[in-house]
């Protein structure tokens, strides 16, 4: 059995200009989803009071899940919680909503 994860995932629909964090894009839903929780798992109060974006994109010809991290008040919050995953050994880039 797998342990539960340590924050309920709250889904959200970020407002255009809203400050994200891209943590990566996979070739499914379910695929980002179990991504979110491992490493809400790993990084812990990282994750505590943030949303979860998952969005559809197509790019030449394929399909992709972007996951990105959703609820910080101002960029450099976005850029700490992304240095924060790099030091942890995951790779990701502050961004605004669009």
């Amino acid at each position: 059995t797998q342990a539960p994860a340590p924050h309920p995932v709250q889904q959200v629909q970020p407002s255009s200009g809203a400050q994200l964090v891209q943590i990566g894009a996979f070739d499914s839903n379910a695929i980002a989803q179990s991504e979110w929780s491992r490493l809400s798992a790993k990084f812990g109060s990282q994750f505590a009071g943030k949303g979860q974006v998952i969005q559809q994109h197509q790019a030449n010809g394929r399909t992709f899940w972007r996951l990105r991290a959703a609820g910080f008040e101002s960029r450099a919050q976005a850029q700490e919680f992304c240095a924060a995953l790099k030091a942890g050994g995951t790779d990701c880039i502050p961004i605004a909503a669009q």
